[in-house]
């Protein structure tokens, strides 16, 4: 689905022209307005290809930030340009629904972007690529908005974890799990929160020392935990198996830090749901106890 984005993103800049040319038949617009129109459709529609070219490999998101930008600077150029053709009164009384058409095709492929820098993010996080750093940026608030509305330490609750245990949030991310877990397992718990980007573990440590957490270890590793044998209790693997290239050992390594009828728990986001349980069912080191939501509970066999 990532790479069908890039298709519509060009649509849409076909279209946006498309529909200036329309208008100017129609007597809607002036010929300025479709001479604007052609050089932001052919600009996107430039940009949208090498952005796509840039995603099979390019070490730096040059032409993703492009692609965001040009329907940026289009969204409040357009009023801009039209008010100064036209006129405040003219453009308030008689073109606003024009310039809703155009501001709309102007906010879809700008949110087409977006969709499309997400995609290229997910597709470099892997163990075998660090995130890019604006990357992690964007995830950052992409994160920090979803825990407004998706509450972890519900989620926590709702995964019965206790007093005193050992868990392990694998891709921890800027703490959204580990932070409220520390909490829940208490004094006598520990919490080991690993990640591959060191902004990432350094995001941890910050809130850690900030909020005087004295329970939460901090592990950088792009897979390897280096953990003892059957020392943990619980691993949180949540949102991250999508970004792990080689994830049979991804899971043989889970299996060895987990004590005997320890709990994994794991979400399938930007996995299709049957690739997801092959992917455990495969190495058959773990049996599906429970699925509560988009939360799967398995258990250590």
């Amino acid at each position: 689905m990532n790479k069908e984005i890039y298709f519509y993103y060009s649509l849409i800049a076909v279209l946006y022209p498309l529909v200036k040319v329309i208008c100017y038949i129609n007597g809607l617009v002036y010929l300025h307005g479709v001479v604007y129109g052609l050089i932001a459709g052919v600009s996107t529609i430039s940009v949208g290809i090498l952005a796509l070219k840039e995603y099979d490999g390019a070490n730096k998101p040059v032409w993703h930030w492009l692609a965001a930008l040009i329907p940026l600077i289009v969204i409040p150029l357009t009023p801009i340009i039209m008010i100064l053709h036209l006129g405040l009164r003219t453009f308030l009384m008689e073109k606003m629904t024009i310039f809703m058409i155009f501001e709309g095709i102007a906010v879809a492929q700008f949110i087409l972007a977006i969709l499309m820098f997400r995609g290229l993010i997910f597709k470099r996080g892997t163990d075998k690529q660090k995130m890019p750093g604006i990357g992690f940026a964007i995830m950052k608030t992409v994160l920090t908005l979803r825990s407004l509305f998706k509450k972890p330490e519900r989620t926590l609750r709702e995964m019965g974890l206790q007093k005193g245990q050992t868990l392990l949030d694998y891709g921890c991310g800027i703490g959204s799990f580990c932070i409220p877990a520390a909490k829940m397992v208490g004094d006598d718990g520990v919490v080991y929160a690993l990640d591959i980007h060191p902004l990432a573990i350094r995001t941890i440590e910050r809130k850690i020392k900030k909020r005087k957490i004295a329970n939460i270890k901090t592990i950088l590793s792009d897979r390897e935990t280096g953990l003892p044998d059957e020392s943990v209790d619980v691993v949180l693997l949540y949102d991250v198996l999508q970004m792990v290239s080689d994830k049979d050992k991804l899971l043989d390594e889970l299996h060895r830090v987990l004590k005997s009828g320890g709990i994994l728990f794991a979400t399938a986001e930007h996995l299709d749901l049957n690739e997801f349980m092959n992917i455990f069912a495969k190495e058959k080191l773990f049996t599906l106890a429970e699925q509560r939501g988009e939360v799967f509970r398995f258990k250590r066999d």
